[in-house]
């Protein structure tokens, strides 16, 4: 049995899910919420979650993954893919000034907006135990693979901010031990 407790938060309705055989949907909620929450909260952008634009993860323009991996009850990694425009814009976005290009403090900005991201998914996950996130990583190219195990289950979501789109993606395994 599902027990799903609605609340209301600013104008968006967020469900809490209690049983393990929900986790994809609960990560979704958590992956919209904390982008949510991040957005309004520090960014001052709007952000609209469910754009199905796969601009965000094209193989053939420049683009960014910034990795966060976390481990405890949950095995894996968070990653925000985002063109390299987007993901200037949205550094732009968390440091309050103008980068003209990904330089070093854009790249510091664009790992921590994941690291605030995953930070988020973590608190809300956290009726699950305890789950502890490594240093972000940023990735920058137009030919690369960020290739996960088989045994991970993969979770996805799109969003659009005005200039852009990005996706946010969860890896996991549910830890055995």
């Amino acid at each position: 049995m599902v027990a799903m407790m609605p609340y209301l938060k600013g104008q968006l309705l967020y469900k809490s899910f209690r049983i393990e055989g929900n986790m994809n949907e609960e990560l979704s909620d958590a992956i919209v919420e904390s982008v949510h929450d991040i957005f309004h909260g520090f960014l001052a952008l709007e952000v609209f979650p469910g754009v199905q634009i796969a601009e965000a993860c094209q193989e053939d323009t420049q683009k960014t993954a910034t990795v966060v991996s976390f481990n405890g009850v949950l095995r894996g990694s968070v990653i925000l893919h985002a063109s390299v425009s987007t993901a200037v814009l949205l550094a732009e976005a968390l440091a309050g000034t103008q980068f003209h290009s990904l330089s070093e403090n854009a790249r510091e900005m664009l790992g921590e907006l994941t690291d605030l991201i995953a930070g988020g998914m973590r608190t809300r996950l956290s009726a699950h135990g305890e789950i502890r996130l490594t240093p972000p990583i940023v990735v920058i190219g137009t030919q690369y693979h960020l290739n996960n195990a088989s045994i991970f289950s993969q979770e996805r979501q799109f969003f659009q901010v005005n200039g852009g789109t990005f996706c946010v993606e969860c890896f996991y395994i549910k830890d055995s031990s």
